[in-house]
């Protein structure tokens, strides 16, 4: 006569190999997250559907040590209901900068980031590595729908461009990823072959107009 002992231990030793085995193979099947290469700037947006709240997440990915970085950002064309309510830096890879600096232009729609990590030489540079470097935070004003948006780098005036500057002095130009830096408005984006065919047509009217 079979111990219904031995087969309950049997079985439950069973479950746990199979267990594990699922485990396993969900863990070598799912894809990973893999942070940009050097040198690269990524913006994230983070919005939750019907509120008026966003926030971006501004990471950067560095080879080499930094002395310096400005990070310029267009949120809008200048009529969006947006408005940049705030930029934090607490528990980022630059918190403990000297200088960390934020102009916000609302009638522009641009923000400038400039950020160095020390002036007398007491405070290391931003190490060789990956990692968020801001948060900013918009507002939506409620009701109006608008075009979907997607934050995007800029020159603001004078001369400031999106640029690393490592601790030689020598300047970074990095790449820029905002493939997931949308803001949504509820009016899709149009996409980029209809532009371009609208910008045909305005040519074609102006020609005709000029004639």
């Amino acid at each position: 006569m079979i111990d219904r002992s031995i087969l309950a231990r049997q079985s439950f030793g069973s479950a746990i190999i199979l267990a594990a085995i699922f485990m396993f193979s969900c863990f070598a099947t799912a894809p990973r997250y893999q942070p940009p290469k050097p040198n690269t700037c990524r913006i994230v947006t983070f919005q939750e559907e019907g509120s008026s709240q966003v926030m971006a997440s501004v990471s950067v990915a560095n080879d080499q040590e930094l002395a310096g970085l400005t990070l310029p950002f267009r949120y809008g064309d200048g009529d969006a209901p947006v408005m940049c309510d705030s930029i934090r830096f607490s528990d980022t890879r630059v918190e403990y900068f000297e200088l960390k600096t934020q102009r916000i232009d609302s009638v522009e729609q641009v923000v400038l980031i400039g950020l160095i990590p020390d002036f007398v030489g007491k405070k290391p540079p931003l190490e060789r590595g990956y990692g968020e470097v801001a948060r900013i935070y918009f507002t939506l004003k409620r009701g109006p729908r608008f075009q979907d948006y997607l934050l995007d780098t800029t020159t603001v005036r004078p001369f400031n461009k999106l640029k690393f500057v490592t601790t030689e002095v020598s300047g970074i130009y990095p790449a820029f990823d905002n493939k997931e830096a949308m803001i949504s408005g509820g009016i899709p984006m149009r996409p980029k072959v209809e532009e371009a065919a609208e910008t045909e047509e305005n040519k074609a009217e102006k020609s005709a107009e000029k004639e």
